[in-house]
């Protein structure tokens, strides 16, 4: 039965992850789909994480492979690396220390198979270590579509949030059709570029509403590390900037897509970057950033925000301070500082 059934890659990319990586092996070991390739790629771990995986997978019947890369580059150098060496019709990216229901790749992949899409999403829970508690972020369509037309326009009216990749199942011949791999240049922001890309090159898309994908909150995650990082505003930004060109090519400059696209997609991430700046200058930070303030097209951006200033008033008034009285916004950020 199994070689009738497609093979689905599970790709994890993993740096020094041995506190969770067991647990989250054995949820994917314990998937009640057959035809798994387990691909675990190790990013130069300095901890038991390459001793705790390999005992994992030799033990379990799964296929697998356990991948050492010979340097660090970050978690997308890893998932490029595991998309390289996938051998699956199908493949979905995992986080090292998250979970997912026993039936996480058979229903995506059903569904996959049953519409021929080229990628299927699917509602996930969070899980909060600390307090021990569950809490679902449902899938809210009420009306399924397979156009990528309707989920784009979905993202651009707040129906629908795309910031992660690891809730999806993609066909491997629609990524290499499209050339479509992480920018190992980016820090944050890459799942949501990654899937932006995808879905506006995508011919058929689809979703199953059940909440399958688990991700775990806990102190050591990589995404808080990154929110103290002040470069990693600008990786945002310009991964931003990246996700929205395809987008809008393929809604041919649709205006609610457009205005949603510059006027807040864009615009937020800039505000994040100048408010952080602004809370915690180094050296020379706040003289650049003034300098930045009086581009064009940085200005036309964050004035553009008044389309948003009833659905995101906090977005429109950071913005106004920064272009009109940025040194009084520098002086109040610095007195709220965290």
């Amino acid at each position: 039965m199994e070689n009738n059934q497609p093979l689905v890659s599970i790709i994890i990319p993993t740096y020094n992850g041995e506190k969770h990586i067991e647990a989250t092996l054995k949820s994917i070991i314990n998937q009640d789909y057959k035809n798994l390739e387990i691909i675990v790629v190790n990013d130069v771990s300095t901890d038991n994480t390459a001793e705790i995986t390999k005992k994992i997978l030799s033990e379990s019947r799964r296929k697998f492979q356990f991948i050492e890369r010979s340097q660090n580059g970050g978690q997308c150098a890893s998932r490029n690396t595991g998309l390289k060496f996938s051998n699956g019709e199908y493949v979905i990216f995992f986080d090292h220390d998250d979970l997912a229901e026993k039936n996480f790749v058979s229903t995506l992949l059903n569904e996959a198979e049953e519409v021929q899409a080229d990628l299927v999403f699917c509602g996930i829970k969070h899980f909060y270590e600390a307090q021990n508690k569950f809490e679902d972020e449902p899938i809210t369509l009420k009306e399924k579509f397979f156009t990528p037309e309707f989920y784009l326009r979905a993202w651009a009216t707040q129906k629908m949030k795309f910031w992660s990749v690891w809730n999806f199942i993609f066909k491997k011949n629609f990524i290499s059709k499209i050339n479509l791999r992480f920018n190992e240049q980016c820090k944050l922001g890459e799942d949501t570029e990654f899937v932006l890309k995808a879905i506006a090159a995508a011919e058929k898309i689809s979703f199953v509403k059940e909440n399958l994908y688990i991700y775990v909150h806990h102190s050591g995650m990589t995404s808080m590390k990154y929110r103290k990082n002040r470069k990693i505003f600008e990786s945002l930004a310009l991964s931003r900037y990246r996700s929205i060109r395809p987008v809008i090519r393929r809604m041919n400059n649709d205006k609610t897509v457009r205005d949603y696209a510059v006027s807040f997609y864009i615009a937020d991430s800039i505000v994040d970057k100048l408010t952080y700046c602004a809370k915690d200058q180094a050296p020379g930070d706040w003289e650049r950033i003034k300098k930045i303030l009086k581009h064009k097209k940085v200005r036309s951006i964050l004035f553009s925000t008044r389309k948003f200033l009833f659905r995101k008033p906090e977005l429109f008034f950071k913005s106004l301070m920064l272009l009109y009285v940025p040194n009084l916004y520098s002086k109040f950020r610095n007195k709220i500082k965290n």
